[in-house]
């Protein structure tokens, strides 16, 4: 889990159209209708999260997942916010059915974009553990360590990722990446392609940040840049994106 940074409100959606749209919401008997479900709506805070859940951190427009717009104070409880913009997160529907209609505002969880979720969580050993009650809420009500849906595939990411850490340093020792460079080309692409991994438009980002920062591989590697002049801007910016994105681990 990221945080997010909100995104203007979609010019569709005016203050007149909320309050028709709410009011339609609210004056119906029988089944409520979606008033939400505007292709607007659900493009916005997809381009918001870039394409992924914004609790678990899947890609929502993958087979299976399907994308759905959450109500962070749910709209069972809270009627008046249903279509209200700031009250809108894009969701996969794992998530979505499993936050259910907790009440948000007399049991607060984390919110993707008010609230920092590194302040708050923390992963080890694949898992997310509470650093305050606010996250150990979250990880309940959200179930955040969904062993068949998101531990093990957060197992995958970083042990996988681990391995081409792993492989890369020994490409790298037995190199000449300062005298060729075919050799310093493959060994700084191969360091971008899986620093990228870490980054807040990847899937599962703050589990391959956390994984790429604290794996020793990764300290080697980047020393020897260092050592070699190799270590350049774009890597140090590369380095501050991963940061965004990784929990602690300790």
């Amino acid at each position: 889990m990221i945080q997010l940074q909100a995104v203007e409100r979609p010019t569709e959606l005016t203050d007149e159209l909320v309050k028709k749209l709410t009011d339609k919401y609210n004056q119906a008997t029988d089944k409520k209708p979606s008033v939400w479900k505007k292709e607007y709506i659900t493009e916005a805070l997809l381009r918001m999260s870039f394409d992924k859940c914004c609790f678990c951190e899947c890609k929502v427009d993958e087979e299976g997942k399907y994308p759905e717009v959450e109500h962070f104070h749910p709209k069972s409880l809270y009627p008046d916010e249903v279509i209200l913009w700031k009250n809108l997160l894009p969701i996969c529907s794992r998530c979505n059915k499993k936050k259910s209609n907790h009440d948000t505002k007399q049991d607060p969880i984390i919110h993707p974009i008010r609230n920092n979720p590194k302040e708050h969580l923390k992963l080890k050993n694949f898992r997310l553990h509470d650093v305050t009650q606010l996250g150990k809420k979250t990880v309940a009500v959200v179930y955040l360590n969904d062993r068949k849906r998101l531990v093990d595939k957060r197992y995958d990411i970083g042990t996988r990722l681990s391995e081409a850490l792993e492989k890369l340093l020994k490409y790298i020792e037995k190199s000449d990446i300062l005298n060729l460079v075919e050799e310093r080309n493959e060994a700084a692409g191969t360091l971008e392609s899986l620093m990228l991994e870490g980054t807040k438009e990847y899937e599962y980002s703050a589990t391959a940040a956390t994984t790429i920062l604290n794996d020793p591989n990764y300290s080697e590697i980047k020393n020897l840049f260092e050592d070699c002049k190799l270590w350049s801007d774009e890597f140090k910016t590369l380095e501050k994106q991963v940061q965004y994105c990784a929990l602690d681990s300790q």
